[in-house]
């Protein structure tokens, strides 16, 4: 990994004086040098700067954009100021904006580490002893050439910090959470865990900007249809428990899926030492608990929840007797979120109900088969995650829907709907079982799974949108169309459409396609992009099309359609309308061809006529339906021809046609699987 480059100039002055400035240039900073090793130099900075630099720029990774300005004005004037009085350590310092941000990173800074923390590609710093490690995004951990000369240096700043949050962090207690600003999580670990005189610094950065499903959808975390489904989910009010190793984005993935919430609702996140869950919704209840100094006060956290009449809580992590809190809580009715470390969406429900019955939980303490029913009864969706070479991305989604008996034990059924894999070039996918359709699940295999509660959520959606309160969808479409110009009148681009997106999400209105199109405009490359994959997708579907792969060519033209960006890029205009009316056209002739089909078997198995069976097929319709429909059709031809060719009523040359028919249809649906 090349090594960042020095934070961007701010402010600079340039002053003419040709040989006689660069002469002169070139001793300040050689006296600067050397005021640098100065102890009561550094004393004097560090002192001023934590006395001058607001509290929310002291963090290693508070924003370099907002702290250097600060920085540089702040010893500027003091450097003024002693150089009047002709007096005072910094008088004929340099100002020169590379010497000062030197002068802060040695002493209020994270000195040869600082760079890093400014990064803001960089997730996480680690300084082990005086080697630093850094994590850029979508990377592994790398060893920098960079290094303190003295473990102590990182030590004593992890230290100050520490005394800062009033988190005791010492030989009795060698080790804790900082919860610094910005979402930023600082874990250290000094003696006795560590060497004598070394520290461990684990410093995580944060996100300032709160993630929605969009968000991670773009970054390749999931497919189009998990994206659906999981806005599904949200829309439908349902519980989740996300698993995952450290670092796999598990607490992202439960923001961004409460930021995908409908409506306003009331949320309430309980998190431990430190704050790292944002919320955009504005009724947005954030608890601070400190399990360092009360064990038990994340479960009290969770167990008081049920007395604030929230809309969704979201205990960031689940690691201990608290489980019991927060399953009293969905058992209430009440939506919730929370992650804990597994390594499969069945080993996380196992834990979780291990969790709720250990001693000292709240109603489960040594209940672990009641926690585990009331949790496969109460929780809708467990999902896994995992990281690899730096990426994040979802490894499997499972519905609960109760538990089975198995002896005198019960164990979770969990009706799987997609795991990840990987193909022969090495790309991500994932094979669903069920597609959103509408309001509720369309299972890909036809035999509809959706266990019993998630079902009557999904009816309890419709029944909400009959009676849906204001704010309308039509408002939220105008609200959007008018931040979108604003987005793009100001050259943010992106951040217009996914203001437009989430409207489209709420009701597809023209205006937003319109909008969306604008907003390409502004951007030629993200329109040429836009244009290609549309371009490409309305290809592949009119080959389904061809093919007669109704379904196949639903589930891609529900992607298109669910995608604003496609939608507003795909030329001729209405393109989606018309291939939706090809596929619409062929499921209704497959609907009434498999209904002929189911009548006519039912009639030849009673015994009825074969003659009378084949009448009820009617003429073949090859060309307007697809091969799994004229399969059924013609094999329940065929078995009538067999009882009319017995009874010498038909050629047999009728019946030799029909099974070379069948043949051909098998070949096509292989075709087609393959």
């Amino acid at each position: 990994m090349t090594t960042p480059t020095s934070p961007p100039t701010v402010l600079r002055v340039v002053e003419d004086g040709g040989l006689a400035a660069m002469v002169g240039s070139l001793r300040t900073h050689a006296v600067a040098a050397a005021e640098v090793r100065d102890p009561k130099v550094l004393l004097f900075i560090h002192e001023l700067l934590l006395a001058s630099i607001p509290e929310l720029l002291l963090d290693p990774v508070s924003p370099a954009s907002q702290r250097i300005p600060a920085v540089l004005e702040v010893l500027r004037r003091e450097i003024g100021t002693h150089t009047e009085r002709g007096q005072g350590l910094l008088r004929a310092m340099s100002t020169d904006e590379a010497v000062l941000l030197h002068l802060y990173r040695e002493t209020l800074g994270w000195g040869p580490a600082q760079p890093y923390l400014d990064d803001e590609r960089v997730q996480e710093v680690k300084i082990n002893g005086t080697q630093i490690m850094v994590q850029e995004d979508g990377s592994d951990f790398v060893t920098v050439p960079e290094h303190f000369t003295d473990a102590d240096q990182p030590l004593q700043r992890a230290l100050l910090l520490a005394s800062r949050f009033q988190v005791p962090i010492n030989a009795t207690t060698p080790q804790g959470t900082l919860p610094l600003a910005h979402g930023t999580r600082m874990h250290v670990t000094v003696p006795p865990c560590t060497p004598r005189g070394t520290g461990l610094i684990c410093i995580r950065r944060g996100r300032r900007y709160a993630w929605a499903l969009d968000d991670i959808y773009q970054r390749g975390g999931f497919s189009a249809e998990i994206h659906e489904l999981l806005l599904l989910f949200a829309r439908a009010k349902c519980s989740f428990i996300i698993a995952g190793e450290t670092g796999c984005g598990k607490t992202a993935l439960l923001e961004s899926i409460i930021n995908s919430w409908p409506g306003q609702p009331h949320v309430i996140t309980i998190e431990d030492n430190t704050l790292e869950i944002n919320v955009r919704h504005a009724a947005w209840t954030r608890e601070l608990v400190r399990t360092n100094y009360e064990p038990r006060a994340f479960g009290r956290a969770a167990k008081e929840a049920l007395r604030q009449t929230p809309t969704v809580v979201a205990p960031g992590e689940t690691r201990g007797d608290e489980a019991g809190a927060i399953l009293t809580i969905a058992v209430s009715g009440h939506a919730i979120l929370t992650t804990l470390h597994a390594k499969s969406c069945q080993a996380a429900i196992q834990r979780f109900a291990d969790c709720a019955a250990m001693p000292g939980a709240y109603v489960y303490e040594g209940r672990r088969e009641n926690a585990l029913e009331d949790a496969c009864d109460n929780i809708e969706v467990v999902i896994h995650i995992e990281k690899m070479g730096g990426r994040r991305f979802i490894s499997e989604v499972v519905l609960l829907d109760g538990v089975v008996r198995d002896g005198s034990h019960v164990r979770p059924r969990m009706v799987p709907l997609t795991e990840m894999q990987v193909d022969d070039d090495g790309m991500l996918t994932w094979p669903v079982q069920a597609v959103v359709e509408g309001d509720v699940l369309r299972w890909v295999d036809g035999e509809d799974r959706t266990p019993v509660a998630l079902a009557q959520k999904f009816r309890l959606l419709k029944a909400e949108r009959r009676v849906r309160a204001a704010p309308t969808s039509r408002a939220a479409v105008e609200d959007a169309l008018v931040r979108a110009q604003q987005a793009v009148s100001s050259g943010q681009v992106e951040l217009a459409l996914a203001t437009l997106r989430r409207a489209w999400l709420e009701r597809h209105d023209p205006q937003l396609v319109t909008a969306a199109a604008y907003a390409l405009e502004a951007d030629s490359a993200r329109m040429d992009d836009a244009t290609t994959a549309s371009a490409a997708l309305g290809s592949e579907i009119e080959a389904l099309l061809r093919r007669r792969l109704w379904g196949a060519a639903r589930i891609r033209l529900g992607a298109a359609q669910a995608d604003l960006v496609l939608t507003a890029a795909v030329s001729p205009a209405g393109r989606w309308e018309s291939l939706a009316l090809v596929v619409a056209q062929g499921q209704e002739a497959d609907r009434e061809v498999f209904e002929r089909v189911g009548r006519a078997r039912r009639s030849l198995d009673s015994g009825a006529d074969p003659n009378e069976v084949i009448a009820l097929l009617g003429r073949e319709q090859g060309d307007r339906i697809s091969p799994e429909a004229a399969l059924a059709a013609v094999t329940v031809r065929r078995d009538a021809l067999v009882l009319l060719v017995d009874r010498g009523e038909a050629e047999p040359r009728l019946l030799d046609a029909t099974e070379a028919r069948i043949r051909q249809l098998v070949a096509q649906q292989e075709e087609s699987h393959a």
